[in-house]
């Protein structure tokens, strides 16, 4: 009988603890399974999707993400659409705002459901070109073969969108990176696109340079004002003379910053997003382990801070929570329409 009585009494204290407990923590008590879209395995920027996901699972907050390999940007923000991922990596803000618009490479397909979780860093879109070529700015290419980047890759479309806008007549020889640096090389091509660190020269170009002296052009203000009349959505900063490690002569200019990071619908549940969020900004030191990309950038601060005025996405309400409890301001243009 006593032993009844004690059983009854431990029930019963096990469901007033159950009781008190916060709603967030009970459902962390269910595993929920995301499916994060990425990019291509071949990518170096695949590492970075791997390490996100393995932050999140370790981080253990109910949260099991699945890695799953796609064709970056574009197609992930496709797949938030179609329901085929929870969330997404490798998405950059200039693609996420055609898909809210229903321009460009969505045209009459508007979807207003995307939002942003975090961002990865902000890179530049660089345009390099051997030293011997002599040209300073975008529209100096006009005439000569220059590779733009990797077909279908959305900073190759940028490249072509602002050839037209400016109309450089530039020679446009889409290739690999591999192929573009070899044509490079043996003066088939004056220069080549490449997505790099904001103050370093890219990694894969730092050897070529040893053997092809080589320097960074850009745009200039006025191209700049051109570009974005026509594509307003399409973020550039301002790179002062010294300022690239590798190339300190390079500069003043313009160049191209698309900011990268991921994205879900917002039909994900807000505690769910809040959950990705604070378990990527915590595990964030382990992430610049596996891509030293990320390390010094802030994945909420930093969205704010670079997005520039009307070329913003709305934020996931998840991270609006995130960010309020790190005593992070979010300026209102940013908040979706579910919080205004």
């Amino acid at each position: 009988l006593m032993r009844c009585v004690m059983f009854r009494i431990l029930g019963a204290a096990l469901v007033a603890v159950v009781a008190l407990c916060p709603v967030s923590v009970q459902a962390q008590s269910k595993v929920v399974n995301l499916n994060m879209g990425s990019t291509s395995s071949t990518s170096a920027v695949y590492a970075w999707c791997v390490a996100t996901a393995n932050v999140i699972n370790k981080a253990n907050v109910g949260l099991n993400v699945t890695v799953v390999e796609s064709g970056a940007a574009l197609d992930n923000l496709r797949k938030l659409k179609e329901g085929v991922f929870d969330f997404a990596l490798s998405i950059d803000i200039p693609s996420a705002m055609q898909m809210v618009k229903g321009i460009d490479s969505f045209k009459g397909q508007p979807w207003t459901d995307v939002r942003v979780l975090f961002i990865r860093n902000v890179t530049i879109d660089r345009l390099y070109a051997r030293k011997d070529a002599g040209v300073k700015t975008f529209t100096d290419l006009g005439g000569r073969k220059f590779s733009p980047g990797i077909p279908g890759a959305s900073s190759t479309a940028y490249m072509m969108k602002f050839n037209e806008v400016l109309k450089a007549n530039i020679n446009f020889v889409p290739g690999t990176l591999s192929d573009s640096i070899g044509a490079l090389q043996t003066n088939r091509i004056v220069g080549l696109q490449k997505t790099s660190p904001v103050g370093a020269m890219d990694a894969s170009l730092i050897e070529v340079n040893l053997t092809t002296p080589i320097t960074v052009l850009g745009f200039t203000k006025d191209d700049v004002a051109r570009i974005t009349r026509v594509y307003p959505y399409i973020p550039f900063i301002e790179t002062a003379k010294g300022s690239i490690a590798q190339i300190p002569d390079a500069g003043p200019m313009y160049e191209l910053a698309p900011i990268v990071g991921a994205m879900a619908s917002k039909e994900l549940p807000e505690d769910v997003a809040y959950r990705i969020v604070k378990s990527y900004v915590e595990g964030l030191p382990e992430v610049a382990a596996s891509y030293p990309a990320v390390k010094g950038w802030d994945p909420v601060g930093d969205l704010f801070k670079y997005v520039p005025e009307g070329a913003e996405v709305p934020v996931h309400p998840g991270l609006v929570r995130y960010a309020k409890e790190k005593g992070i301001e979010v300026p209102t243009r940013f908040l979706p329409p579910e919080q205004k």
